[in-house]
């Protein structure tokens, strides 16, 4: 017969470890840990400095802004005036652009008189003016010519006569002439006229 143990303890495996593998083991671990260690103080280090200074340059650029801010508001405001000044002068503009007949005539005709130059009568029939006056002399009539051809209200402008005249001591020149104004200035209450 066969008696079988079934009680049986098994042997206990008892495992041994040398100091100099222990050592060695902890060489490779310690190592990557202290070298991690390094890289990422370095790497925070380096971090906190890029911070350090973007916070300087905000501290700066926000001293410029507080110096320049005034100066911003006084070029919006006059962008602001500038502005309105645009605004009116294109009303200006569109009211000119609307003058028609004698108002139009009379407008234009006086801001083209030079110095040294009169008028003395004005006539206007279906869109031919007739216009006579006095001036210090040719050249003045001559300036006089020029500026109301560069209008652009009137074409044609043509001297029909000139004279020598005296007054008060001076030589002076009586001048005539006419001109026709452009088919766009004339407004039809003008022709009918």
């Amino acid at each position: 017969m066969i008696k079988i143990n079934l009680n049986k303890k098994p042997k206990k495996v008892k495992i041994s470890i040398e100091a100099g593998s222990l050592r060695n083991m902890l060489i490779f671990l310690i190592i990557p840990v202290i070298a991690g260690g390094i890289v990422i103080f370095l790497m925070q280090s380096s971090i906190e400095s890029k911070i350090n200074d973007i916070n300087k340059n905000i501290k700066i650029y926000n001293a410029k802004t507080v110096v320049l801010m005034p100066q911003v508001e006084k070029v919006n405001a006059l962008k602001a005036k500038d502005a309105q000044i645009l605004q009116k002068i294109n009303i200006i503009k569109t009211l000119k652009k609307a003058q028609m007949g004698p108002l139009g005539y009379i407008y234009y005709i006086t801001a083209a008189i030079p110095r040294f130059s009169w008028i003395n009568s004005l006539k206007s029939n279906k869109g031919v003016i007739s216009v006579s006056g006095t001036a210090l002399d040719g050249q003045v009539e001559s300036i006089f010519m020029n500026n109301l051809s560069k209008t652009g209200f009137f074409n044609d402008v043509s001297l029909i006569q000139t004279s020598e005249t005296k007054k008060q001591g001076l030589k002076l020149q009586n001048f005539s002439m006419t001109m026709n104004v452009k088919g766009e200035a004339l407004s039809k209450n003008a022709l009918k006229k």
